[in-house]
């Protein structure tokens, strides 16, 4: 074997070496990224759940104190169905840890699944979280519209208020999550997706 012979063997161990270790980097990048990122969608899920049923004895409790009428109860089933909803949702979705060995690209599969998960959660957050207390909210303004009707006037543009204040309220919790999906989700998705088609013309 001569010196050129010496030199292919060496270079191709070198660039095969380099890329073990970029892989092995890369590996650690998204493993950690994907930990950071489950992390924070189960500290919201877990806020969520506790808020809603914390909520739920202090509704009755006021309910009661005050001598409210029957629809100020209405908002304990739409409580109730915000943290079964989470609840079931993240038992149909649950986050698998990594098997050892596992290639880098199914774990970017299962990461960009992840992703589309949560932005279809987001996307129809109107349905299965904004409308159930807005909806239990309207109707206790109605129905305390109703029995102050004798006010006239200035009860209709107290509670016309109310409802104004009301829809402003959850339009901007509707239109902040949206925000989050366009600036931080769909980002993330794409970053996803960009290193995976990577893969596609590469062995593992």
């Amino acid at each position: 074997m001569n010196f050129d012979d010496f030199q292919k063997v060496w270079q191709t161990q070198s660039s095969q070496t380099r890329l073990t270790i970029d892989a092995e980097r890369l590996l650690k990048e998204v493993q950690r990224n994907e930990q950071s990122f489950t992390a924070i969608i189960f500290r919201r899920d877990l806020r969520e759940v506790v808020i809603a049923l914390l909520m739920t004895p202090l509704w009755f409790y006021l309910g009661m104190k005050l001598s409210l009428p029957w629809t100020w109860y209405l908002m304990v089933p739409a409580l109730v169905w915000i943290a079964g909803y989470m609840l079931v949702d993240r038992m149909r979705h649950p986050r698998q840890p990594p098997e050892p060995g596992e290639p880098l690209r199914q774990r970017v599969e299962r990461s960009i699944a992840q992703v589309e998960h949560q932005i279809w959660l987001l996307r129809h957050l109107l349905w299965w979280y904004l409308l159930p207390p807005a909806l239990a909210i309207l109707a206790f303004f109605a129905q305390v519209a109703w029995q102050a009707r004798a006010g006239g006037w200035w009860t209709a543009l107290i509670m016309a208020g109310l409802v104004l204040v009301e829809l402003v309220i959850f339009a901007g919790i509707y239109g902040l999550n949206q925000y989050a999906v366009r600036s931080e989700l769909v980002p993330r998705r794409q970053e996803l997706e960009a290193m995976l088609a990577s893969f596609k013309d590469e062995t593992p």
